[in-house]
């Protein structure tokens, strides 16, 4: 089987968004524009955007900035915490070799919480999109991405940002972000085991 162009890994790359909250028929139009904008140029939410957004969603907006603002951090805490309970992951052979495969693994666990946040910011933790979940399937299944170790990263990740959030956030809206994980979580499998 030959490599994909990188035409192939272009197109797949561009039609492989995450997020489908932009066409989320229960959102106003401001709304969805914002979340489009925001995800378009891939960076977390403004403090002016988090308080506008929870406005609608009547959810609390100290306590996601504070998230946001430990979003780097958290990625971090994940990949120290996964290098010590599995070093063999970033070993000849394992998931994560080489780096670059594990700098992009951490690059994308940072957008997974990114857009995990956009979902709480909002209160609609079914916020993937089904066509872009399936060309980012396709994606990872093209450029070789090592799914097993990328959802072991996420889960970790998953457990540090519900720990963190939980401790200054009502219990709602922390179930908000849990429910978004596992959403994310359970598309990723469902897109990687169809496009294999």
């Amino acid at each position: 089987m030959s490599a994909p162009s990188s035409d192939t890994i272009r197109q797949l790359a561009a039609k492989a968004q995450v997020l489908g909250l932009p066409q989320h028929p229960n959102l106003s139009e401001s709304t969805r524009h914002l979340l489009q904008q925001a995800d378009q140029e891939r960076r977390l939410l403004s403090s002016s955007e988090i308080q506008s957004l929870c406005q609608h969603s009547g959810v609390m907006t100290a306590p996601l900035e504070q998230l946001q603002g430990q979003a780097h951090q958290l990625v971090d805490q994940a990949r120290q915490d996964l290098l010590e309970a599995k070093p063999h992951l970033v070993k000849p052979g394992g998931a994560l070799y080489p780096e670059h495969r594990a700098e992009a693994c951490w690059r994308d666990c940072f957008h997974f919480l990114r857009v995990c946040c956009y979902a709480v910011a909002v209160a609609q933790p079914k916020f993937t999109n089904p066509e872009g979940m399936a060309a980012l399937g396709e994606l990872y299944a093209a450029l070789g991405v090592p799914v097993d170790g990328l959802l072991l990263a996420l889960a970790r990740l998953q457990e540090l940002a519900a720990q963190s959030y939980s401790e200054s956030a009502p219990s709602l809206d922390a179930e908000l972000l849990d429910e978004a994980f596992c959403e994310l979580r359970s598309q990723i499998n469902a897109c990687v085991v169809t496009s294999c």
